[in-house]
């Protein structure tokens, strides 16, 4: 597929609200859980994090339900390893839903920002991670985005995306109908693998970002996950 799709999506609506928002929600930690997402970044934040004793501060980038967050949480608890969380996402009402999802955490917090406004940064972490979000940018603004927060992370930015294919998009045609989510997951799934990048075009991207320090991968089930080191 040559050609990247650039529609948006239905749950790219910031002021998406009740039954609708929740049931797309639930299904998106459904697919973070059963397709790999969550086992590759809880798999690098913990090598990431190995023998850390002072507070990590860690952020999710388009947190959506905070699902990803509470598995971190979970883990880094676990570990014995004090840490802060900071789950940004663009609608107000997927932060209130978080929120209530979160709520045993109090090392977790929440920011409400427009996440693909040219001037937004993250501000200083030691670990940003994300899944299935990056790919909203264009291709620019994902290098600028890059470029900007080349300096405020500490260790590591951590990503799992979809990798654009034409055999996902037929497994996903296939499959999607058996599979226990919204409506709306539904319908939104195949323009999310359309809209992703290819593993040549995110080794365009980050070169383009004057990113040299990464490992950058095909992982199950058709993602591409990314972990990219500060390069100074």
């Amino acid at each position: 597929m040559n050609k990247r799709e650039n529609r948006p999506e239905q749950l790219d609506d910031l002021t998406l609200q009740g039954e609708t928002l929740e049931g797309a929600l639930g299904s998106l930690a459904w697919v973070n859980r059963w397709f790999g997402n969550r086992r590759y970044i809880l798999k690098a934040i913990r090598k990431l994090c190995y023998g850390t004793k002072t507070t990590l501060t860690l952020t999710d980038l388009g947190c959506g339900g905070g699902d990803l967050m509470l598995a971190v949480a979970t883990l880094l608890r676990k570990e014995k390893i004090p840490f802060t969380l900071t789950g940004i996402d663009g609608n107000e009402h997927t932060l209130v839903y978080a929120k209530r999802k979160c709520a045993a955490f109090p090392e977790i917090g929440f920011r409400q920002a427009d996440i693909l406004d040219p001037g937004f940064r993250t501000g200083p972490c030691d670990i940003l991670f994300t899944s299935h979000f990056l790919y909203h940018f264009d291709e620019q603004g994902l290098v600028r985005f890059l470029i900007r927060q080349s300096t405020d992370i500490k260790k590591a930015l951590v990503c799992s995306e979809l990798d654009r294919n034409r055999f996902s998009i037929l497994l996903f045609r296939l499959f999607g109908a058996f599979m226990p989510i919204s409506r709306m997951a539904r319908q939104d799934g195949e323009l999310a693998i359309k809209r992703s990048f290819t593993l040549e075009e995110w080794k365009n991207i980050l070169k383009k970002a004057n990113r040299t320090h990464y490992h950058l991968e095909r992982i199950p089930f058709f993602r591409i996950g990314l972990i990219c080191y500060p390069t100074n």
